[in-house]
């Protein structure tokens, strides 16, 4: 019988206090397939290290990014793995996290199981643009169910540059659906101000996860 599928992560643990995100550009599904296997491997057996609760791996649907979402207890826990040689030799493949907290949430379809992600990034200007722009869309076009929209997760980088809307589908019909539909232009409109651009996300299903 074949294992069943990991669990997409649970973003909203209150444990978490920060989540390490780390966009990849790997060039092909054997290098996908590869980089997951690296990234999981060493906690294959359960062996998270103090303060890592969990890690969970992505692959693009096109076949040539990968993306990992790592919950720590804190930053500091995470320097101390660092500093200590958790992440092994320095690999020049690789890129540095970037540091999110979750900032607001809001479930639309509590009954149903993601299986796709899809998490466009905003490039901001400061704190405020942050919590403006999230604002407008959970209280606005995103506050609204849409079929087959399972969550939206919206994170806040911790230096005040980044937003990040970790959006659960339970496919990539809903997706596809989503974007043919009136939504996408609410939403741009949503955010649209000085010191907010959208850079935009890709369709990712999930490779592996360990968890605490």
């Amino acid at each position: 019988m074949a294992d069943a599928p990991s669990p997409f992560p649970d973003v909203a643990r209150t444990d978490t206090g920060v989540a390490l995100v780390t966009p990849l550009y790997v060039g092909g599904p054997g290098h996908q397939r590869a980089e997951a296997e690296r990234v999981l491997a060493p906690y294959r057996n359960g062996s998270l290290p103090e303060g890592f609760l969990s890690v969970s791996v992505f692959t693009s649907t096109e076949g040539e990014n990968v993306l990992t979402y790592a919950q720590w207890t804190s930053d500091d826990a995470y320097r101390a793995f660092v500093r200590e040689g958790g992440l092994g030799e320095p690999d020049e493949n690789t890129t540095e996290p970037v540091r999110y907290k979750l900032y607001r949430g809001r479930v639309l379809e509590p009954g149903s199981v993601p299986t796709m992600l899809v998490p466009p990034v905003f490039d901001v200007d400061g704190r405020d643009r942050q919590r403006r722009s999230i604002d407008n869309l959970i209280d606005g076009p995103l506050g609204t169910p849409f079929p087959g929209l399972v969550a939206s997760h919206f994170h806040i980088s911790l230096d005040g540059t980044r937003v990040l809307n970790w959006a659960e589908w339970v496919d990539e019909d809903a997706h596809v659906g989503f974007m043919k539909s009136s939504r996408p232009k609410e939403c741009l409109e949503a955010i649209t101000m000085p010191g907010v651009r959208g850079i935009g996300g890709k369709r990712y299903v999930l490779a592996g996860a360990v968890t605490r």
